[in-house]
């Protein structure tokens, strides 16, 4: 069942690149800290960490915390969801909405532009630090007299705050009577951020507390709860009928290079680490942060908790204990859209057991998330004997393993000695730098049973189908679920559809792997079957295995010099128990995954009755056997919609299926028929519409090879017919039933052909001979005769007209 210690493949850790972060800087994830050297990159990295302001304040000057007539706190309303004063956006084309939903939207509001308003506010000169009236009065020069005032004021006076390099003012004498004397006692740690910003919005008439509590910040680490070490201030201002919780120092002050000591890195980014992570203390440097001007009070209680419940602005207030027990997530978790499902705590507890952590992203981006990790061990909460052993490179252990799950990922971790443990989570769209998103302290006090690695470092796609597997050609992929349980003898089967036109040229390898590392790629069977990948393996012994898609592109029937690249991986296992469904359950998700074996546009019906089935008894609609029918039934409908656009030759019709098929999910498996449809649609289009009824002539047709009696309105409409598709007149005869029988069964032969051709066949001067055939009889005459003939009758006088209207158009050009 595999052993706590096994032999991996040791990697040097790599610094990660230096880039910008379109979101606040301060979460970017910091380099390794293996050596002695990455200490002194920590300005390249630009690593932040969010600071402790401590509450021992008002040496020499007293703020009261509130004003008489204030109104009073209450949860804030929300009304419409409005975008984060200054914008951060993660995703192209997608809001994130980071703030609290009644924020209010600057760039509605401002009567300049931001980028102005923060340029004026920076640019104030040094003449206006001698006093409160003249600093306010500069800044209010872009919001005099505007509906919006208010609001810009608090922004101005936030990133002029922002500018200030308090440190420079410590030889000035400090108090409490000009904007420098302030800035002094900032500088010399005798007054607050806050303080100063009350004091200001004050000063501009804006309605403004001060408010004191505890944070999660500076040296805290989850599991610490001591609120003595923790307390400190912040603010709130009175916009627009609410209140707005500010945090004007993390608004306006940022650690950089931060790192705390007393943990050895057990892996970073899935590769084996095992060395201490020295502490340093980092430097306090302005940043001026967004995220903390206006933040939802539902996402700031994971940050802060105020003294006076009042002050947490939400409907459910939470006790100082639950601000303690729950998670510790920053502003990029609620920035990306994330949501927690495990548990909301963050000293999580394993006792035998593996622990696994899980997140839910919006199902529009989730698929561009990528994610990360650092797990490390405190050093002195394992045996040191435990510890050493442990440690040694040839045991380094794989204990994280990362797995995907349609727009969930978990983070299943194993604990091979007890201690305490402390994961971070880092998270970004794809191709920018992963910001911090959470952490959590895992106090292990018995060893995982049957502890094992996992099989191998995914990387950066961990385990699971991703963007990556979709850019490669692989689409609506079977299990969308990294983790696949199975048994032992038991053939596991995976599928994707292909990229149509990747198709062409894609090359496909898979590779099995188990948790000694070892290749086990005998045991897979890899097919294309009409454009479907098809993976089965069967394992025959028990365990955790990993498998490896590997793609690349021929550039030619003979290229041999392909270049592979992984763009997937499955995490295969028996190690999990199969939990027993009640009997219905079972035989609905039996009868379900039946019918979409193998299925074809005939078993739609039946797909969507076994859905309905599975949702009557229960089973959740987020079960990946429901979504994958759901995707297999969604692409049949396509291939119906083509089916159908084929059969009735409607140009609307078929224009309307390629429009569906551009705007759906799965246009890349459809790309070769949507353009063999789209010249159907030109072909159509060419024949002015008037094919379409070929299937109604066809029927119309067909009527007459059982006819019992004939006349001269039938006969006549039949010769007009057969003249229209090329046949000679003198050589048409209709004197009795058996030539009139004869007549129709070539004419739905003619017309089947006509049906697959178009009227490159029909030719004017054929035209011209049916129109003095068929005018011998009005419609209405042939009507009172036979209702068939008289269709017919209808249909060629049309033809005849479109295709005279056709030759003189042309003729004038």
């Amino acid at each position: 069942m595999g052993h706590i210690f096994c032999k991996p493949e040791i990697q040097t850790p790599q610094p990660e690149e230096k880039e910008e972060s379109i979101l606040d800087s301060e979460f970017i994830r910091a380099p390794s800290s293996s050596s002695s050297d990455d200490m002194n990159k920590t300005s390249d990295f630009e690593s932040f960490i969010i600071p402790f302001e401590s509450d021992s304040d008002e040496l020499l000057v007293k703020i009261p915390a509130t004003e008489n007539d204030y109104p009073d706190a209450r949860p804030v309303r929300i009304e419409k969801k409005l975008k984060l004063p200054g914008g951060i956006k993660m995703f192209d084309n997608w809001d994130p909405d980071t703030t609290s939903d009644d924020a209010i939207n600057e760039e509605e509001l401002l009567p300049i532009s931001q980028a102005d308003l923060d340029s004026h506010a920076r640019k104030a000169p040094a003449s206006v630090l001698n006093q409160f009236e003249d600093l306010i009065s500069y800044l209010d020069k872009p919001a005099s007299g505007k509906e919006s005032r208010d609001e810009i004021m608090v922004r101005a006076i936030l990133v002029w705050l922002s500018n200030q390099e308090v440190e420079n003012f410590t030889s000035i004498k400090g108090d409490d009577n000009t904007p420098k004397g302030f800035l002094s006692l900032l500088g010399n740690k005798r007054s607050t951020y806050p303080s100063l910003f009350a004091l200001l919005c004050r000063k501009a008439d804006i309605q403004c507390v001060r408010i004191h509590g505890v944070c999660k910040a500076g040296d805290y680490q989850p599991g610490d709860r001591n609120g003595e070490d923790l307390a400190c201030f912040w603010n709130a201002v009175f916009l627009r009928n609410s209140w707005h919780i500010i945090h004007p120092f993390w608004v306006c002050r940022s650690v950089f290079g931060k790192r705390a000591g007393g943990w050895i890195r057990i892996e970073e980014s899935g590769k084996s680490i095992g060395l201490k992570q020295k502490a340093h203390e980092g430097v306090l440097r302005n940043a001026f942060k967004e995220y903390y001007i206006m933040p939802d009070p539902n996402q700031f209680i994971y940050r802060c908790h105020p003294d006076e419940s009042n002050w947490q602005l939400i409907s459910k207030p939470i006790s100082r204990d639950k601000f303690f027990d729950q998670a510790y997530l920053l502003p990029p978790f609620w920035a990306l859209g994330l949501t927690l499902l495990s548990e909301n705590s963050c000293s999580l507890k394993a006792a035998g057991n593996a622990v696994t952590i899980t997140f839910q992203g919006p199902k529009e981006t989730a698929n561009e998330l990528n994610m990360d990790y650092d797990f490390l061990l405190k050093e002195e909460s394992a045996k040191e004997k435990d510890r050493n052993e442990m440690l040694k490179p040839e045991n380094m252990p794989r204990l994280v393993a990362k797995i995907r799950n349609g727009s969930e990922w978990n983070f299943n971790i194993q604990f091979p000695v007890e201690g305490i443990y402390r994961i971070v989570i880092y998270g970004a769209p794809e191709k920018q730098p992963l910001l911090r998103l959470c952490e959590f302290q895992i106090r292990c006090t018995t060893r995982t049973q049957n502890c094992r690695l996992t099989p191998f470092n995914p990387g950066m796609l961990g385990f699971g189908p991703s963007l990556t597997s979709e850019r490669a050609g692989l689409v609506l992929p079977s299990h969308r679920n990294g983790l696949v349980t199975t048994e032992k003898n038991i053939p596991t089967k995976l599928s994707f559809l292909l990229d149509s036109e990747m198709s062409k040229s894609i090359e496909i390898r898979t590779e099995l792997m188990d948790s000694y590392n070892e290749d086990q790629s005998s045991l897979v069977v890899t097919t294309i079957e009409k454009k479907e990948l098809k993976i089965t393996t069967t394992l025959i012994k028990e365990g955790d295995y990993g498998i490896k898609i590997l793609t690349g592109k021929r550039r030619s029937l003979s290229d041999e010099n392909i270049t592979m690249r992984v763009v997937c991986n499955y995490l295969v296992t028996t190690s999990y128990k199969f939990s027993h469904e009640k009997t219905n359950k079972r035989l609905a998700r039996h009868n379900l995954l039946a019918f979409i074996e193998n299925a074809g546009i005939a078993e739609i019906g039946k797909i969507e009755e076994g859905i309905q089935r599975c949702k009557k008894e229960k089973i959740p609609e987020t079960d990946s056997d429901i979504e994958n029918a759901e995707r297999k039934l969604q692409v049949l409908l396509c291939r119906k919609d083509i089916h159908d656009a084929y059969m009735r030759r409607h140009l609307i019709t078929t224009e309307k299926t390629i429009e569906r098929l551009h705007k759906s999910q799965y246009q890349r498996i459809f790309t070769e028929s949507i353009r063999h449809l789209e010249e159907f649609a030109s072909q159509l289009k060419s024949l002015e519409g008037f094919t379409q009824q070929l299937p109604d002539i066809l029927h119309a047709v067909g009527e007459f090879n059982h006819t019992h009696v004939t006349n001269e309105q039938v006969a006549n409409t039949l010769c007009a017919l057969s003249v229209l598709f090329g046949d000679k007149q003198k050589e048409i005869e209709i004197n009795t039933v058996d030539d009139l029988q004869a007549i129709s069964r070539e004419a739905k032969h003619k017309i089947a052909i006509q049906n697959n051709t178009g009227s490159a066949s029909l030719k004017p001067e054929n035209a011209q001979k049916a129109l003095n055939i068929i005018k011998k009889y009005s419609y209405e005459e042939t009507m009172k005769k036979n209702a068939a003939a008289a269709q017919i009758h209808k249909w060629v006088t049309g033809v005849i007209s479109k295709l005279e209207h056709k030759k003189i158009y042309q003729e004038n050009v």
